[in-house]
């Protein structure tokens, strides 16, 4: 091929230009000395003469800096760059460290006073002083000729270097020549310095290769050469120079990172694929570098990107680059053979372009591209008639959206108190916070009360004193008081509420103003105007808040309905639309009859204009704008969506309304016209649509506006999607996705099948993120309490029977034959053929088996095990909890989930129990059998009555009866299971357990032992019953 599709010239970003180190004939107007940094430098050189005078009479100092530094402060003709350097070098040794960014302004100062060139010259010079960590070390003296650029040259003179740099390539010529001499003068044996004089003077290229190529000879120097990335211009030179560089040190400074690649342009790729492959480059580094190749583009760039496309954020990058030239990439995707789903969603995106790059193919590539066109071709028949389908999907509101013309009430406020109102217990618990314990100390309340306000007020101090100071002090300022942080403010805000209650609501909405996710939470028992409409403007447009503001809106219905009535009915803006959304919301979830009691209180046109808000079609409720779908959320590359009984496919632009819905939905409050689409289309297309929508996004690097993609699971998700999903909120937190990690585990509750809420259970139980497990713990309390229920209950109820029968078994049906599932003591499922053989595998459905039936049933198999997997270890570990704290069961509960549960009945009957009488009498050890009896010590029909609590038998305190059991479970050849774990302080009671059984006693951890059984020949099994 010879004529090339796309192009690649490279345009700088205009984001990049302020980064962009010129160089002369290209550079814009020099800058101005700001009058600011002028006058500055003037006050340090007031505020520090003393100390600068003490230093020159430092016995380290050198008697030719000294000299430079007392004519230079004494002015006149005689004042030098070195001179200047040294005064500066000397307000450099005595300011804090905190404080130092603030010599940079030496720079226009010496422009101001001494000229450009004295400038320049003076800058080189300050960067040959050494300057120690810390203030006290005000010895003015050169630094070590050969060091690398780090300490003052790498903080200070490295950034006046590059100010000065833009002035020196946009001077006129002759000021340039004069900059260029000083710079000569000034550049001596100190590798930094010759180093910031190519800095300032690129252009240069005497200077420039000389220390290039001479630090490219030398070992390490790693900040001086990243440095150098400003000067190079040109290969061979600049690959040298990147090649011995880690991203670290490329990525250090944007000046660096932008100066070249904007000046090498698509030269630069090969550096930049070197630094993103490199072993060392984390992930934020990665994504760096990964914007740099696509905005760089063209061929090369999006080779590099096309070769990576499997490797993490490179889809997003390479989306980004193709986005830039369609055209090129069309082209490179059709050549690259492992590029075919690039290709279709590339070409979906931009399929007027197929015209024009397909005479631009031949040969394999030209095949792919007929290929990928033909897929798109295709699925643009057999799609459903529109006049069969709903409107909704056909002409959805925000096609032809209508002006409401509403009835504006003005002048109605609602004046209701702020108040704080408790739940039984509530306060008790928040004023027992561990505040005080962690950060009290002894203070003297008057001077802390003293410095509020002021900038000597220490804001730990200022909260202690609200939180343990005297009430005479804290209750006449605690109502004006603005926090000026929100740190550990789930700590201290819940116990400012506690103590001060109604008073303390101002400043912990102020708190939350600022940092919702932080502080939301804080505001539940409190209620008022104010704090109804912080929690509508959430309830619209803060994800990680609404569930707080659902839940206080339902807690505080009737204040929160007064408040936003004169809001709803007043004039357009965006409070309004916050109002009427939360009413609307309220009304949905049952509390219309509060809404329409609110407004009738303020009169009969608010009440008429609430009717209104209220009989909005909900179709008909839209953001303005309407969120447009990003190109990664094509509806041509989706699955095919098929509508239900046999109707046909859903069209492609139907598909696009679908996708809107969902961008128009959240995991909470789901768009109406979703229930259209769920009951139109088949389930199994729909959820696999969503996951598709869902890895786009992954792709597309998790973009935050487009978050809905994630949220689109929990309506149309089912409980392959849960499968899919759980194991990606378990890693995100490690991926720096703590946030996406938690809205997950909201999409897990709202798919709320007996799979999902298995899932987000084992969330809660064991994931190694800390903040993400007691965020679903959180969730799990949540539906618990919803149902009435302790979280150890509703655990119970969550193990999915995963569609076995009765005796815990299940039959897979290949037509032509058949197979049994079973567990062993494990709850590993095993497979037995008709005669009862175990097999070592499910076989694959074969050319004999039935063509439907065979398939389903080893899919089914499949999901089984992932599913088992899942339960198997959160349930032996929730039964040894249950074991440790004493947990009963009543006879009914015991039977209905435990013991009559077709998979926990595996567990259940390998497991030593007692029952007890109401009085908590009368412990009589068994396990269940197989046939779900139990043996048990006493066969008295009498004594087993139902409702009787029910233990597991561990062995504290009855070690004699443990050991009787264990007796009778070798008699009657129990299945051995993981064997009983038995503490540190129970040893005596396994020893007395190892003697009746034959086992052997051996440690398994800290503080625990484990005790297997040994068979006659002394072959170790998997171990004893579990008690």
């Amino acid at each position: 091929m010879t004529e090339v599709v796309g192009s690649d010239t490279f345009v700088v970003p205009s984001a990049w230009k302020r980064f962009v180190l010129p160089r002369r004939g290209a550079a814009p107007a020099a800058p101005r000395p700001g009058a600011a940094g002028v006058k500055a430098v003037e006050e340090l050189l007031t505020a520090f003469d003393g100390d600068v005078r003490s230093a020159l009479r430092h016995r380290l100092i050198a008697g030719d800096l000294a000299e430079a530094g007392h004519a230079y402060l004494a002015g006149g003709p005689a004042v030098t760059p070195l001179g200047a350097a040294v005064v500066a070098r000397g307000v450099a040794g005595v300011l804090p460290w905190s404080r130092r960014d603030e010599l940079t302004a030496f720079a226009d100062f010496w422009r101001v006073r001494h000229g450009l060139a004295f400038a320049a010259a003076a800058t080189v010079e300050l960067a040959g002083f050494h300057l120690g960590s810390s203030p006290s070390d005000s010895a003015i003296t050169r630094a070590v000729p050969d060091a690398d650029a780090n300490g003052f040259a790498a903080r200070t003179a490295i950034r006046m270097a590059y100010q000065l740099r833009r002035a020196v390539v946009a001077a006129p010529p002759g000021e340039y020549a004069a900059a260029v001499t000083a710079l000569g003068a000034a550049r001596g044996p100190s590798l930094s310095q010759r180093a910031l004089v190519s800095v300032i003077a690129p252009d240069e290229t005497v200077w420039a290769d000389e220390i290039c190529g001479g630090l490219v000879a030398m070992g390490g120097r790693e900040a001086l050469k990243g440095l150098l990335l400003t000067v190079v211009s040109a290969d061979p030179l600049a690959s040298r120079l990147a090649g011995q560089l880690s991203p670290w040190a490329v990525l250090a400074e944007k000046e660096r990172i932008y100066t070249f690649t904007a000046t090498l342009g698509p030269a630069a790729v090969p550096a930049l694929t070197g630094w993103l492959d490199a072993a060392v480059t984390d992930a934020q580094d990665r994504r760096k570098l990964l914007g740099l190749l696509a905005a760089v583009g063209g061929e090369a760039a999006l080779t590099a990107l096309i070769e990576r496309a499997g490797k993490p954020d490179v889809p997003a990058a390479l989306a980004d680059a193709a986005g830039r030239d369609p055209a090129l990439a069309l082209r490179l995707f059709a050549e690259t053979p492992s590029a075919d789903r690039l290709l279709h969603r590339h070409l979906a995106n931009h399929r007027p372009l197929a015209d024009q790059v397909r005479p631009h193919l031949s040969g394999a590539a030209a095949a792919r591209f007929d290929t990928a066109h033909a897929v798109l071709r295709a699925a643009d028949t057999g799609t459903a008639s529109l006049e069969d389908l709903p409107p909704i999907l056909v002409s959805p509101p925000w096609l032809t959206p209508v002006a409401r013309q509403r009835l504006v009430v003005t002048g109605l406020i609602s004046d209701d108190p702020v108040r704080v109102a408790w739940a039984p217990g509530e306060r008790e618990a928040w004023a027992a916070g561990s505040w005080a314990a962690r950060h009290g100390g002894a203070h003297d309340w008057a001077a802390v009360a003293g410095k509020l306000g002021t900038s000597a007020s220490n804001g730990w101090d200022e909260i202690d004193l609200f939180l343990r100071g005297p009430d005479e002090l804290t209750l006449p300022r605690v109502a004006a008081r603005r926090p000026s942080h929100h740190y550990d403010v789930a700590d201290w805000g819940a116990e400012l509420l506690a103590r001060y209650g109604a008073e303390a609501v101002p400043p912990l909405a102020d708190v939350a103003r600022r940092a919702p996710a932080a502080a939301a939470r804080l505001l539940a028992p409190a209620a008022g105007p104010e704090i109804a409409m912080l929690m509508a403007g959430w309830l619209a447009r803060v994800r990680s808040v609404r569930p707080v503001a659902l839940a206080w809106f339902a807690r505080h219905t009737a204040v929160a309905a007064r408040a936003l009535v004169p809001v709803a009915v007043g004039r357009a803006g965006q409070a309004r639309a916050d109002a009427e959304g939360a009413l609307r919301v309220l009304a949905a979830a049952g509390y219309g009859g509060e809404v329409r009691a609110a407004a009738g209180e303020f009169g009969p046109e608010a009440a008429a204009s609430v009717e209104e808000i209220l009989a909005v079609d909900p179709l008909t409720v839209l953001p303005v704008p309407v969120p447009a779908l990003p190109d990664w959320a094509n509806p041509a590359v989706m699955p095919p969506i098929r509508l239900t009984g046999d109707r046909g496919l859903l069209p492609v632009e139907s598909v696009r309304h679908v996708l809107t819905m969902l961008a128009l939905s959240r995991t909470d409050t789901p768009y109406p016209g979703l229930a259209v689409v769920t009951a139109e289309c088949e389930a199994a297309d729909l959820a696999e649509s969503a996951w598709a929508l869902f890895t786009e996004w992954r792709e597309a690097g998790h973009p935050a506006k487009q978050n809905w993609a994630l949220d689109a699971l929990g309506p149309l998700g089912d409980d392959e999607t849960v499968r899919r999903l759980a194991p990606v909120i378990r890693a995100w937190p490690g991926e720096g996705g703590h946030t996406r990690a938690v809205a997950g585990l909201d999409v897990l509750a709202a798919i709320g099948t007996d799979v999902a809420l298995m899932y987000l259970h084992g969330i809660a139980q064991k994931v190694k993120f800390r903040a993400l497990r007691e965020r679903a713990g959180e969730k799990i309390a949540e539906l618990a309490a919803e149902l009435g229920l302790t979280a150890e209950e509703l655990a119970d109820r969550l193990v999915p029977d995963l569609g076995l029968d009765a005796t815990g078994s299940l039959v897979l049906d290949y037509g032509r034959r058949t197979f049994t599932v079973g567990f062993d003591e494990q709850l590993k499922p095993f497979v037995a053929d008709t005669t009862g053989k175990r097999l070592k595998a499910l076989p694959k459905p074969g050319a004999q088996d039935d063509p439907v039936l065979a398939p389903e049933a080893y899919q089914r198999f499949t999901a089984l095990k992932k599913d088992v997997r899942a339960i198997a270890a959160d349930q032996v570990r929730r039964l040894e909890q249950a074991m440790v704290t004493r947990r009963r069961w009543t006879g009914a509960t015991f039977r209905q989930f435990l013991t009559g549960h077709p998979l926990l009945r595996h567990l259940v009957r390998r497991l030593v129990w007692v029952r007890l009488d109401a009085a908590g009498r009368r412990p009589a050890p068994g396990r269940g059998r197989h046939s779900r009896r139990r043996h048990r010590r006493d066969r008295h029909p009498g004594r087993h009555r139902a409702g009787r609590d029910r233990p597991p038998l561990g062995p504290r305190r009855r070690s004699g009866r443990l050991v009787r059991a264990l007796r009778r479970l070798r008699d009657h050849a129990a299945v051995r299971s993981a064997g009983p774990r038995c503490r540190a302080a129970h040893r005596g009671a396994c020893g007395r357990i190892r003697r009746a059984y034959g086992a052997q006693y051996r440690p398994t951890g800290p503080g625990t032992a484990r005790l297997a059984a040994r068979q006659p020949t002394g072959r170790r099994r998997a171990g004893l019953v579990r008690a």
